[in-house]
């Protein structure tokens, strides 16, 4: 009677270990497309086109975050297009931060007139100081530390 059993729990206890190990190996095969691969496609690109000229403000900031932290830079225009008619402070500092970190010349010569221009003084001063950091970061100057 023990044996019997023993030889039971001895098969219930491999055939848990079996299906475990099949359950891990199914799980590494899951994706099957590296990431790098997936691009920007067509009809996301005008879904956040769209999204960048939303009248809602949630929606245009997440697209603007999006594109500047993704660096689309097929979207460069659009941004500069929705930085010369917005309305939203935060937003143009959004938009100005996204051209940045795409390294947009275009972008920054907007930025640069916007600091003249725009009647918000905290826009123009995050405007200069983006302007600054870009000038600063692109520049070819060293230094020589003793």
């Amino acid at each position: 009677m023990k044996t019997s059993l023993l030889n039971c729990s001895k098969k219930v206890c491999f055939g848990l270990v079996v299906v475990l190990f099949f359950a891990l190996i199914a799980n590494s095969f899951a994706q099957n497309q590296s990431t790098k691969d997936l691009g920007l496609n067509k009809n996301s690109s005008q879904s956040l086109v769209m999204a960048i000229h939303s009248d809602n403000t949630g929606v245009r900031e997440s697209s603007i975050y999006l594109v500047g932290k993704y660096r689309i830079s097929d979207l460069e225009d659009e941004l500069i297009s929705q930085l010369k008619v917005e309305k939203d402070s935060d937003i143009k500092v959004l938009i100005g931060l996204a051209l940045f970190r795409m390294s947009s010349e275009k972008g920054m010569k907007e930025l640069q007139m916007l600091t003249a221009k725009d009647e918000n003084p905290r826009v123009r001063r995050m405007s200069y100081a983006i302007y600054n950091e870009y000038l600063v970061n692109s520049s070819n100057r060293t230094v020589d530390v003793k």
